[in-house]
């Protein structure tokens, strides 16, 4: 007997797959995580319609914002255009910020859920705005 023969033992013993709870993890209430009740698809399909609606947003308010732009606000086309890059460049440096918020205070999913959140009341407030004030 030799020493992979322990080894071989110990890791016989608690196979990963048998495993109930994530070492070191723990709910939003403070109890061990169970690895089969959390996580997974249940989660990623919220990230992933979360994801969907933004880019959906982000391209479709980028591919007006130009004609929006020159039109009814009068703005000169160069303008216009370095406008919108400061737009597509906010809108690229931003994820920067949440990603070092949700890290240092937030948390992964209670990040996403404030920013789903502050996303939709933008949303919901820009489009009361703009059917306010429409001729």
């Amino acid at each position: 007997m030799g020493n992979n023969d322990v080894s071989r033992n110990s890791a016989m013993e608690t196979p990963l797959l048998l495993q109930d709870t994530v070492d070191g993890a723990v709910d939003y209430k403070g109890r061990p995580v169970n690895r089969y009740n959390s996580g997974g698809w249940r989660s990623a399909w919220f990230i992933i319609g979360v994801e969907a609606a933004e880019r959906s947003a982000y391209y479709g308010i980028g591919g007006n914002l130009i004609t929006y732009l020159t039109g009814p606000l009068g703005q000169p086309v160069a303008t216009a255009a370095a406008n919108v890059n400061a737009w597509i460049g906010t809108g690229s440096l931003l994820p920067l910020l949440g990603a070092f918020i949700a890290d240092s205070y937030l948390g992964r999913y209670r990040a996403i859920l404030v920013a789903s959140l502050i996303y939709i009341l933008v949303r919901f407030s820009l489009c009361r705005f703009l059917f306010r004030y429409r001729k």
